[in-house]
């Protein structure tokens, strides 16, 4: 996992050919542009992103996730979260795969928390399990921006 601020994004357009294309338009994006929740193609299914809007849980409510298809770029627009980490090999051996939704999902205690504030990206490869939009104190609104990088 990698966590940085949107500033330092050209460090990382050189990872994969799709994160300079998401770095770019996450620098236009406007608040009007992420009003309303859904999804966004920027490439078809190679590369595309979702808006979401939610109010941050309680940790026993996080779920942790992981996929195999797709690296995730999870940018915070607005508000203040926290999202677990952990590394992959860490996942129960009894959890199953959801081949449509690209990912594993089970509950499960947290292990490193990063604050993600407004600005704040991070970047999930597949061997990152992670649990996001976890309250920073009190829970709180938060817009997301979630792009997803065909592997």
């Amino acid at each position: 996992m990698i966590i940085d601020i949107l500033q330092n994004s050209a460090r990382y357009e050189s990872l994969h050919p799709g994160f300079k294309v998401a770095f770019d338009c996450l620098k236009k994006l406007t608040k009007e542009d992420v009003a309303e929740t859904g999804r966004h193609e920027l490439d078809g299914n190679k590369l595309f992103y979702m808006v979401q809007h939610y109010n941050t849980k309680e940790v026993e409510a996080g779920k942790w996730e992981a996929h195999k298809k797709y690296i995730d770029i999870q940018f915070v627009f607005e508000g203040t979260e926290i999202m677990s980490w952990d590394s992959i090999n860490h996942l129960p051996a009894d959890q199953t795969y959801n081949e449509d939704g690209d990912c594993y999902v089970y509950p499960g205690p947290n292990a490193t928390d990063a604050i993600l504030e407004a600005g704040t990206f991070a970047i999930l490869y597949p061997e990152d399990l992670h649990k996001p939009g976890l309250k920073y104190g009190e829970s709180a609104p938060v817009v997301k921006i979630v792009f997803k990088v065909l592997i």
